[in-house]
């Protein structure tokens, strides 16, 4: 029954006839309004995915279609399957990169990073949080560093080998489409710690500092660039 139903007095409760004909009238609104309430849970960001995630980025204003690197394709000295006779030689109108679609766990987080960039107010102190929410469940951590001289430098700290995290997040990092940074801020290289086992922690060498994110000597590493 329709929750309208419930409205109807006792006089005509009793009467069969008039509550059919009252469920039978007002049905119609509340599927109306269930299904409603059910569209717009569909585009929650932590729960959408395929088609539902590409409105999502037309709206943010991402696209899951990315450019890297073309690799495993062209000839190349020292790379197995890449030699003589099994290589494709590189043209000179050839690219060097190709687009390609996201999956939906990593498009999720760059949706939710471009979230971050749409709505950041361009204060430091609020860095810590929006990046913390933009890269839960993705592996790692970042920081963004105010040089204080218009540039930045990024930070990555992955919780996992390089090695063993997605590939084409590796890329978005790479494009910056997880930098966060104000208009006219250049952003620089983006380090990591150069640690074979992050698993175990992984931060950057330092003297006289100790935080999450720089350590002494036995604990600090020297930074590599992604």
């Amino acid at each position: 029954m329709s929750r309208y139903t419930d409205l109807i007095t006792s006089y005509h409760a009793s009467k069969p006839l008039f509550f059919d004909h009252i469920d039978l009238t007002t049905s119609p609104f509340t599927a109306v309004s269930d299904t409603t309430g059910s569209l717009i849970s569909a585009f929650d960001i932590d729960s959408a995915d395929g088609v539902q995630l590409d409105i999502l980025g037309q709206w943010i204003g991402r696209s899951r279609y990315v450019t890297e690197p073309i690799s495993g394709i062209y000839f190349g000295w020292d790379q197995d399957g890449l030699g003589y006779d099994q290589g494709v030689w590189q043209g000179p109108y050839d690219p060097d990169t190709g687009y390609t679609a996201l999956s939906d766990e990593t498009y999720r987080i760059i949706l939710k990073a471009k979230i971050a960039i749409n709505t950041w107010d361009g204060q430091n102190d609020s860095l810590p949080a929006i990046l913390d929410a933009a890269t839960a469940g993705s592996g790692l951590r970042m920081q963004i560093v105010d040089n204080q001289d218009m540039t930045i430098s990024v930070w990555v700290f992955p919780e996992t080998d390089i090695a063993d995290m997605s590939l084409e997040l590796i890329a978005a990092i790479k494009q910056g489409y997880l930098t966060i940074k104000a208009a006219g801020v250049w952003a620089g290289d983006i380090q990591t710690p150069s640690v074979e086992t992050p698993s175990e922690g992984s931060r950057f060498f330092g003297f006289d500092i100790t935080n999450d994110y720089i350590a002494g000597l036995d604990d600090g590493a020297w930074e590599s660039k992604l």
